[in-house]
């Protein structure tokens, strides 16, 4: 079994949902259900290759806190390797409220640890260690961010192979995009995210340009699936409809399956891809990135299910 190490941000979800409207400026309103979860794009990323049953590591910088006590606690007991995760006083660990009304969703984020994270935390790391890295959310990693092309080099040369997932640059300036591009195995972004990046006019062009620029983009597009670059064509490999309960950590979990589909199972880009909605959709059944804890069985019969 391969081992896959997970670097990035380490923050706590709170999650409101059913709100009755859209927030609205000095007026109160209400929700239907309130939880405090697992959260962040790594974290979750991690979580769900580790129940698919991957073997997984993670690095990232945890607060002495209550929160960061409760993350590591959920990270280890996804079996999760958390020797890497380094502790501070220096800031809290991250929170992202989560406002949910409907299908739409939207975040509050006080950076903390995940800001605070850098180079400095990854001290004494080997990358050699691992079979594959994976990337996640360097636009809120301030500290961290610039480190990133040095170690996608490390691993390059180490023979270790690579996978990256921006997340929302907020600035929409990407900046380490053409450093990062082209020593990466595996781009995921989301349609908004490619198209902001190359300027494309619909996702199925920004994945053309991406393929001209990284070896292997992958675009999620939602209910709608993915898109990938094979043999320079781009292909569409449709998802699966659900009813929607919490679309949190849904891309993560997407990242995940694929991961997990190519590096264990091996399989072919488009089933991993069909594997990795079908995981993708599963995780949008359950409340938190983290909750639907799906097995390899379980997403195989999720596809029986919802062929």
């Amino acid at each position: 079994m391969r081992n896959v190490l997970f670097v990035g941000d380490i923050n706590v979800d709170v999650i409101m949902g059913g709100l009755e409207s859209f927030p609205v400026a000095d007026r109160e309103i209400t929700c239907e259900s309130f939880e405090v979860a697992m959260g962040s794009t790594a974290v979750i990323c991690a979580c769900a290759f580790a129940a698919l049953g991957g073997r997984a590591a993670f690095a990232g910088l945890a607060g002495h806190d209550d929160y960061g006590e409760f993350m590591l606690r959920g990270l280890a007991a996804f079996g999760i390797d958390t020797a890497r995760v380094k502790r501070t006083d220096r800031v809290r660990t991250g929170v992202t409220v989560n406002l949910i009304h409907g299908t739409t969703r939207t975040q509050v984020t006080y950076p903390g640890t995940i800001s605070e994270f850098s180079a400095a935390d990854l001290d004494g790391l080997r990358l050699a260690d691992f079979t594959h890295v994976h990337f996640a959310g360097p636009y809120q990693q301030t500290r961290f961010r610039p480190a990133i092309t040095g170690l996608l080099r490390q691993a390059r040369e180490a023979g270790v192979s690579t996978s990256l997932d921006p997340q929302w640059d907020a600035g929409e300036r990407w900046a380490y995009m053409d450093e990062w591009l082209p020593l990466l195995d595996t781009f995921f972004a989301n349609d908004d995210e490619a198209i902001s990046i190359t300027g494309a006019a619909s996702p199925r062009d920004a994945c053309t340009r991406l393929a001209e620029r990284t070896a292997r983009p992958v675009v999620k597009t939602g209910r709608d699936g993915c898109l990938l670059a094979l043999d320079g064509t781009v292909r569409a490999v449709p998802g699966r409809p659900v009813e929607v309960v919490d679309t949190t950590g849904a891309g993560d979990t997407f990242d995940a399956a694929f991961l997990y589909a190519l590096l264990e199972r091996g399989m072919s880009l488009p089933d991993a891809a069909a594997f990795a909605n079908a995981a993708g959709a599963r995780s949008c059944l359950f409340t938190g990135g983290v909750a639907a804890r799906s097995s390899y069985e379980d997403v195989l019969k999720f596809m029986e299910n919802n062929a």
